[in-house]
Order: structure tokens, then C-alpha cells, then sequence
């Protein structure tokens, strides 16, 4: 998903900018032999491992980024109390950082974001360990298109790509929110998408999925959740861009019960 490219495509109208979160799903051709495949399903696929302890009692995320794009140890603070209140880990969250080359090709595709990921990635499913990828580029995302900017995008059961140079766009100025805010909503409701919300291998509880939405990343149903006070509604995240919030948001009501029913806290 993409926040905006947060996937599922988030499109989010604001001042005359929408923002896009997307979810491209993948089913990369694997053989049976490629000890990397049960990371490279459709995203979803792996919600339930997210959230319970019945596969995956710890999990590996393997923070990459390009140098001067990493992200603030307050994002990975965040993160880090995010995992703690929704996820079932008992033998707990580890980061792993990488450092991966700047990319000189300009706006990224999917093909493009997918070959990083294949050429960089260390941190796969081990044993009772489940492994992340989060790369935090410096490059905008190839479907920005007018006023329709994606600050990121869940794209595999595992792995989901953060835009910077966006998040920097909009954090530049007197008057911009802090790099942190738009790092921490961003990520957080990404991988709102990587636990299978909304209605994305996590089913609903109470039917909550936005019918409204705007979403020109082409995904039907755009996956986000209808209540405007959650993390996975579809405008939060333009919220993030134009407002200093007070307090990050957090999963509303109908979000939380799909989660807690799926294996999370």
C-alpha cells in the first residue's frame, strides 16, 4: 500500500494537493527453491504472522535507507512502542540497519523499488523470526502525477518503501510539520496495510472499509478505514503534511477490534 502511496493507494485531497497511499500486491514468480519466497507474497499474505505469536514468536525489521535519509531515532522510538502495543512478540522487535546506495535514476517505479529491495535485502524469515524490509529512498515515487504525491507504499506481505525526498518537500518552511511527524504517520499506517487493514487479509469484524475514497493507484476496493479519527482513514495522512498534530494518531475503534481478533493486541 502506499501511503499515499501508503497501500493501498492513499489519495488524499488538502489544499489543492492529494496524497496517495497505494498497496501493490505481489506475487513475485519464485521457484520453491528460493529460500527468500515466503517474503515475497501479496501483500496481506503475512498479516496474521504480523500480529500473532503462533508462527513468529520476534521479528527483523531491517531499517534501509539512503545515506542522509535515515530515519530520526524518535521515528524509531515510535516504531518501536508501536510494535509493543499491537503486535504479539513475545521474544521481541529488533531493528537492522542498512545502508543502501543512492539511486541516480530519478522517480521510482515499482520495478525499480522491487530491484532495490532484491539487490539490499539481508533480513529474511528465520525459524520463529519474521523479517521486514523498510526502506526510507531519496527519490520521490514515479506516480506522483500533478497534485497526487505518494509518501509511501506497502507493495509485498513484507515490505513497504517510504519516500524522503516527499516527506522532505513538505517538511521544509517555517510553517511545515516536523520531518518526524510525517516519518512517524507514514511508516505507522503503512504498516497498518503490512497487518492486513483495512479488509487486506485481516477481515473485518464490523464493516468499516472507505467506499469513498479517492484512489488513482487503480486498487479496488482502496482498502482504508471510514472513520476519520483512525490512522488507516484516508486523509490522515494529508493531515500529517499540513498540521503540527497534537498527539500521532492511532487506530480508531473498528481497526483495533479487526486486529485484536486477527492475533494483535
Amino acid at each position: 500500500m502506499t501511503l499515499n502511496k501508503i497501500t493501498p493507494y492513499l489519495t488524499i485531497l488538502f489544499t489543492s494537493l492529494i496524497f496517495s497511499c497505494s498497496s501493490d500486491n505481489d506475487s513475485a514468480a519464485t521457484t520453491t527453491t528460493d529460500p527468500t519466497l515466503a517474503n515475497k507474497k501479496a501483500l496481506g499474505a503475512s498479516a496474521r504472522d504480523f500480529l500473532s505469536a503462533e508462527q513468529f514468536t520476534s521479528m527483523n525489521v531491517e531499517i534501509a535507507y539512503v545515506e542522509g535519509f535515515r530515519p530520526s531515532n524518535t521515528t524509531l522510538s515510535n516504531l518501536r512502542n508501536f510494535f509493543s502495543q499491537r503486535l504479539n512478540k513475545p521474544d521481541g522487535v529488533i531493528f537492522t540497519e542498512t545502508v543502501v546506495p543512492a539511486s541516480t535514476v530519478g522517480a521510482l517505479n515499482r520495478d525499480e523499488y522491487t530491484k532495490i529491495e532484491e539487490d539490499n535485502r539481508t533480513v529474511f524469515n528465520v525459524g520463529d523470526e519474521l523479517g521486514v524490509w523498510v526502506f526510507f529512498t531519496n527519490e520521490n515515487s514515479e506516480s506522483d502525477e500533478g497534485n497526487s504525491r505518494i509518501l509511501g507504499t506497502a507493495y509485498r506481505n513484507t515490505s513497504c518503501i517510504i519516500f524522503g525526498e516527499t516527506l522532505r518537500d513538505f517538511s521544509r518552511g517555517i510553517t511545515g510539520p516536523s520531518l518526524t511527524q510525517l516519518e512517524t504517520v507514514t511508516t505507522e499506517h503503512e504498516f497498518g496495510h503490512l497487518f492486513g487493514l483495512v479488509n487486506l487479509g485481516t477481515p473485518m469484524v464490523r464493516d468499516h472499509e472507505d467506499e469513498t475514497a479517492d484512489d488513482d493507484g487503480g486498487e479496488t476496493p482502496n482498502k482504508h478505514c471510514n472513520q476519520d479519527n483512525c490512522l488507516m482513514y484516508f486523509q490522515t495522512v494529508a493531515e500529517a503534511t499540513s498540521t503540527t498534530m497534537n498527539g500521532l494518531p492511532t487506530f480508531g475503534e473498528f481497526c483495533l477490534e479487526d486486529l485484536r481478533a486477527n492475533g494483535g493486541k
